[in-house]
């Protein structure tokens, strides 16, 4: 996040980066807390992702795979009974300035957890969300293993995505909030 701070150029939008706590127990605090008071009008979870390709796992469950570059988020299993899915125009987006610029990329599909992106989407009348991911194996444990390039892709199309990021982006993603609101 510090790296995509440093590295944003100029943008068209109020950025506001917010370091949070609290995401694995429960979505508790944190990302809420500052959904609500920023009341962004995007937002993008910052996160790590399960990379399960190793020996003895099946193709199919491997998520990501490391060196394979950062994951944008398509869905993940949730919590509490609610499943993510993130808000397809941004992650669109996300996708079209990764092709552009060739960042290398995946998408996310993620059975079990969530991020503060649920969180965040779930907060006032629904606020668009979705996830950046680094692909990291062992999560969760003392000995999680990322590929740097992964995380440095990751902050490049965070800060690339912002600079990017202007009022038409913003209104299509209201727009597309709102009608799938009436649908």
């Amino acid at each position: 996040m510090l790296w995509a701070a440093r590295h944003l150029r100029d943008s068209e939008v109020t950025v506001y980066f917010v370091a949070t706590v609290q995401e694995e127990v429960g979505l508790r605090g944190g990302a809420q807390i500052a959904a609500d008071r920023v009341y962004p009008d995007f937002a993008i979870a910052l996160d790590t992702t399960i990379a399960a390709d190793v020996p003895g796992v099946n193709e199919r469950e491997f998520v990501t795979r490391i060196g394979k570059g950062p994951a944008i988020k398509v869905m993940d299993g949730g919590r509490g009974g609610n499943v993510f899915i993130a808000h397809p125009a941004l992650t669109n987006f996300l996708v079209s300035v990764a092709e552009e610029l060739k960042i290398p990329y995946q998408l996310e599909v993620l059975i079990g957890g969530t991020t503060d992106a649920l969180g965040i989407a779930f907060r006032r009348d629904g606020i668009p969300a979705t996830t950046i991911s680094i692909p990291t194996r062992y999560v969760h444990s003392p000995v999680e293993l990322l590929n740097i390039n992964d995380a440095l892709n990751a902050a490049k199309l965070l800060s690339e995505s912002l600079s990017k990021a202007n009022d038409r982006l913003i209104q299509s993603l209201r727009e597309k909030t709102i009608k799938s609101k009436l649908t």
